[in-house]
């Protein structure tokens, strides 16, 4: 890793670390899928074999609610969150799972949904025949869920199985948080992206396959892409987190599930939801915010941040924060953290 990506690395994980958060890993399944996510301590205690598990007992008496932070296509959650795990960690317990084919987390099955995806999270937290899972409190817990691009695409399916939409759902219904993804995007949507990117086939640009198609990437993630950026950190970026099992990111994306798949797809969500969405997003365009919103019904809201594009986290992360918060706290709560 080059010196400039392990620098950076190092400052972003340091922002998790020092809100209290911890790496882990853990197997969800018999089919050799294994999770590595941070968390906070409190919410774990050590399997009989000496992996980190996820804690079912021995909970601390005043418990605080769950968020769940899922990540979309590139680099490591860490930096991806980076700038959301401080102000959120004041309020609620987190869990920030690497999903799988992106880091170390892997698995054996066939399956490359965004389905998939979230029924391993779904396990993460609620355990299963060999995982105690996380300290819900038989449903007395509440856990919200952000997704962001590809996230929220996973941030979907796992709203439904935690609120018992598969007929296993074990948390207190939480809020779900959209974050500029396109939950109702098609063949003809990616068709108009690999255009703009200048490529042939959308996973070309999701899954860049050189420095050029990298740098084509960034620039329509960012509403003002900088200037410059060197060679090196392109190139070191690229290796450490596109190369890397890139042909498995690839049936990823051909893997999402769409309504052409199941036309209840989108149907609404029980939980209350909000939608965020940069206002000069060139992946997917502001107006997709509200097309999603009618999908999703009167439990949806919008929330725009002016000036910024597909990152709107990390482009303006004091707005975006603000707008979470006010979002998933106790209105009283929310102005007092304001303050």
């Amino acid at each position: 890793m080059g010196f400039a990506v392990s620098l950076l690395n190092a400052v972003f994980r340091r922002a998790f670390t020092s809100t209290g958060l911890r790496k882990y890993s853990a197997a969800v399944d018999d089919e050799g899928t294994t999770l590595h996510f941070w968390a906070h301590p409190s919410l774990l205690i050590a399997s009989e074999n000496g992996a980190a598990a996820v804690a079912s007992s021995k909970q601390p008496a005043q418990t605080r609610p769950v968020v769940v932070l899922i990540h979309g296509f590139g680099p490591d959650p860490t930096w991806q969150w980076a700038a959301q795990v401080g102000p959120l960690s004041r309020h609620f317990d987190l869990v920030v799972p690497t999903l799988l084919f992106f880091g170390a987390s892997t698995t054996r099955a066939a399956a490359r949904s965004d389905a998939f995806q979230a029924a391993a999270v779904a396990a993460l937290l609620t355990g299963g025949r060999h995982l105690p899972g996380i300290g819900l409190d038989e449903g007395r817990r509440k856990v919200h869920v952000v997704g962001t691009s590809y996230g929220g695409l996973v941030a979907r399916h796992l709203a439904r199985s935690l609120a018992g939409g598969d007929g296993n759902g074990k948390a207190a219904l939480g809020k779900v948080v959209l974050c500029d993804s396109d939950l109702a995007k098609g063949s003809e949507d990616d068709a108009v992206l690999a255009a703009k990117g200048g490529v042939a086939v959308v996973t070309e640009l999701m899954a860049p396959a050189d420095g050029k198609a990298l740098r084509r990437l960034m620039a329509l993630c960012v509403h003002r892409p900088p200037k410059y950026i060197p060679e090196c950190l392109v190139r070191d970026l690229l290796r450490k987190y596109f190369a890397e099992k890139r042909e498995e990111k690839i049936q990823l994306i051909k893997g999402i599930v769409t309504e052409e798949d199941d036309p209840q797809l989108n149907s609404p969500l029980p939980q209350e939801v909000l939608i965020i969405w940069g206002e000069f997003d060139q992946i997917f365009p502001v107006e997709k915010a509200y097309k999603v919103k009618e999908k999703l019904g009167e439990q949806a809201k919008v929330r725009v941040i002016p000036n910024t594009g597909h990152l709107a986290h990390q482009e303006d992360p004091k707005r975006f924060n603000d707008v979470l918060l006010e979002f998933l706290l106790p209105s009283s709560v929310a102005a007092d953290d304001a303050k």
